[in-house]
C-alpha cells in the first residue's frame, strides 16, 4: 500500500493501481528503444502485473505497530515480501515467461539494499532462482539477449519510479537511470523529456481515510471498507529545465 499522508488525512493507493499507473508512463515513453521492437508488449505487461502479488497484502491492510498508522509497502517483515514475490513472478510467468523473468528482476533490484542481512537470505535465493530459470527457458541468460534484457527492465524500474513519485506526491526530486523527475502542484516533471514533448495524462484511485492512530488491524481494515473511492488526476511531461 502507499501510504499519502497530508497530516489531516491518509490517501491509500494500492501497488496494483500503482502498476496500472507505471504502465501508462511506459507507455507513452518514447526514449527508451526496447519500447521500440518486438519486446514492447511483454515490458508492458510485466509493468503493469509487477506488484500483482501485493493483491493479497492490500486487501487486508495493517498497522504498524510502532504508530499505529498505516503500513506502507516498504515495511513489513521479509516474510511478507517473500510470500507475495514469487506469487507475483509465477501469476505472470503463466501469463508470458519473458515477463514473469522482468518481475523477479524487478524484486531482486528494488530491494538490492537488503543484501547481506540474514533475514532476507532466503528472499534473494528463491528469486535469483526464479529469473535464471525463467531466462533460461526463454534463451536469454547469456550474451546480448542477456544485455538486451537489462535494457527492457530499464523500462520496468522507470515506470515504477514515476509513479510511485506522482502516487506519493513526493516533493523532492529523484534521480533514477539517467531521469531526474519532480512533482510541482500535480504535474510530474522529467528530465530529460521522455514523451517527446506530449502531456501524460495520470490517473489512479486511492482511498482516504483519518490520519489518525487505528487500534488494530480491524479498525484499520473498517475505515478503508468505509471510505469512498477517490480518483487522483495530474499529468507528466518533460521538461527542460535543472530539476
Amino acid at each position: 500500500m502507499i501510504v499519502r499522508d497530508d497530516g489531516l488525512n491518509v490517501l491509500l493507493i494500492t501497488q496494483p493501481d500503482h502498476a496500472q499507473l507505471a504502465a501508462t508512463i511506459v507507455a507513452a515513453m518514447r526514449t527508451e528503444t526496447s519500447l521500440d521492437g518486438p519486446a514492447r508488449d511483454v515490458v508492458l505487461l510485466a509493468t503493469r502485473e509487477h506488484d500483482n502479488g501485493w493483491l493479497e497484502v492490500d486487501a487486508e491492510p495493517t498497522i504498524d505497530p510502532g504508530t499505529h498508522r498505516p503500513c506502507d509497502f516498504m515495511a513489513g517483515p521479509a516474510r511478507v515480501k517473500l510470500e507475495l514475490w514469487p506469487r507475483a513472478v509465477t501469476r505472470v510467468a503463466r501469463v508470458d515467461p519473458h515477463a514473469g523473468a522482468l518481475v523477479a528482476e524487478h524484486a531482486l533490484t528494488v530491494y538490492g539494499y537488503r543484501r547481506g542481512e540474514p533475514e532476507w537470505t532466503p528472499f534473494f535465493d528463491t528469486m535469483t532462482a526464479l529469473r535464471d530459470g525463467l531466462l533460461r527457458q526463454i534463451g536469454m541468460d547469456a550474451g546480448a539477449a542477456r544485455e538486451a534484457f537489462h535494457a527492457e527492465y530499464r523500462c520496468v524500474r522507470l515506470g515504477d519510479s514515476f509513479s510511485l513519485q506522482f502516487c506519493g506526491g513526493w516533493e523532492e526530486p529523484h534521480g533514477t537511470l539517467g531521469y531526474r523527475a519532480r512533482m510541482r502542484e500535480g504535474t510530474l516533471f522529467i528530465s530529460p523529456d521522455p514523451f517527446a514533448g506530449a502531456a501524460v495524462p495520470l490517473r489512479v484511485v486511492g482511498r482516504r481515510i483519518p490520519a489518525r492512530p487505528y487500534r488494530d488491524d480491524a479498525d484499520l481494515r473498517a475505515a478503508v471498507a468505509a471510505a469512498t473511492p477517490e480518483v487522483l488526476t495530474g499529468e507528466a511531461r518533460g521538461s527542460d529545465r535543472s530539476l
